[in-house]
């Protein structure tokens, strides 16, 4: 580790910046252009990700809150379905077991019926996917979810909740909270337990993913979230520093950029126009006054990342409200140093490995 200042600057992150030559989107003004920009370095970073073998994907559909057509996408891992098999060969050979048993006038073991999954409830993950608020698809994020799915030994489901300018609050929020129902109604079908379903989000998915938490919370989901994972998540509007500040140069994602995700994501409403009365806190989580009864959490963030304050300051006030918190601040790291993050040709940096390690860790636990 290098410190410059007081900053702390990973090497492998420091030799990145010496090759980039500033390479950033910040010039591009026009949102479809900045969209096209953002999912184009999302798709290559997953893409960098190896795709596991044997994942199965498969594309289901519900409706969202306000009745809208939502598309839902399951990443199921080999070893998920090679637990299901031999599970249901279990299964089998307990109902021949009852068929045998009963022939001879014993009561035996009842065998799961039609239309019921083939093994043990087990824990799910739902997850949502960043990109600023204003960009980002499941499609181009497929590396990474499948990621999640192999590393965890988690089934996972990735709604392709609507993004704005099109669609600002409360639309992606809405789709994610129907993702969640619509998997709690369909738990037996997919093997899940309805009771472990973790709520997991990347950069503006962590957002949305927390904003998700609150409203669960409050509108009495039964039965509650079992977590939230929130990788490098984007909690609050108020984020600012000036030009001057000399972290500027190192982050990835910068202030002008954040303020205009957040513009777009609250409808057009102005920093100053922003309070507590017209921003709710299901759209902004960092504005939440009471953090009381959220699910146990997970945090990871990158020191040089321009989210980390808000985010420490989120995991202060969960601890503080008895809420279960792991916090991971990785030294000397930006914002999405999991991909390529706008410099081309550069892969995912050595920290990318420890970040997923302790999320699937954590995950593994519910």
């Amino acid at each position: 580790m290098t410190s410059k200042m007081g900053i702390v600057v990973d090497p492998e992150y420091e030799s990145i910046l010496a090759k980039s030559k500033g390479q950033s989107g910040d010039n591009i003004t026009d949102i479809l252009a900045i969209r096209a920009w953002s999912n184009a370095l999302i798709d290559a970073a997953s893409k960098a990700v190896p795709y596991p073998e044997g994942m199965q994907e498969s594309v289901h559909a519900t409706t969202s809150l306000d009745g809208t057509r939502l598309q839902i996408t399951r990443f199921l891992p080999q070893a998920v379905r090679k637990e299901e098999v031999e599970e249901q060969a279990q299964v089998e050979e307990a109902q021949v077991e009852a068929g045998d048993a009963e022939s001879n006038g014993v009561a035996g073991i009842k065998g799961k019926g039609k239309g019921q999954g083939k093994g043990v409830p087990k824990r799910a993950v739902i997850f949502v996917f960043g990109g600023g608020m204003i960009s980002g698809t499941v499609e181009v994020s497929r590396g990474f979810i499948a990621a999640v799915a192999q590393n965890s030994h988690t089934q996972v489901f990735a709604p392709q909740y609507r993004i704005a300018p099109e669609h600002p609050y409360h639309a992606g929020v809405d789709d994610v909270y129907a993702t969640i129902l619509w998997l709690q109604a369909n738990a037996l079908a997919f093997d899940v337990d309805p009771a472990r379903i973790i709520i997991m989000g990347q950069s503006a998915g962590g957002g949305v993913a927390a904003g998700v938490a609150l409203m669960a919370r409050d509108k009495g989901l039964s039965p509650p979230l079992a977590g939230q994972c929130l990788r490098y998540p984007m909690l609050d509007d108020r984020t600012w520093y000036p030009e001057s500040d000399p972290r500027n140069k190192y982050w990835t994602w910068s202030v002008a950029a954040n303020d205009m995700g957040w513009t777009y994501y609250l409808g057009g409403l102005k920093k100053e126009d922003r309070n507590e009365e017209t921003v709710p806190c299901y759209a902004v989580p960092a504005r939440a006054t009471d953090l009381r009864g959220l699910p146990p959490t997970q945090i990871g963030v990158g020191s040089l990342d321009l989210f980390k304050d808000e985010n420490l300051d989120y995991a202060a006030r969960l601890v503080k409200a008895d809420v279960g918190v792991e916090f991971h601040l990785y030294p000397g790291m930006p914002h999405g140093f999991d991909g390529p993050h706008g410099f081309t040709g550069v892969p995912a940096m050595r920290f990318t490995n420890e970040m997923w390690e302790d999320e699937a860790r954590w995950i593994m636990k519910l």
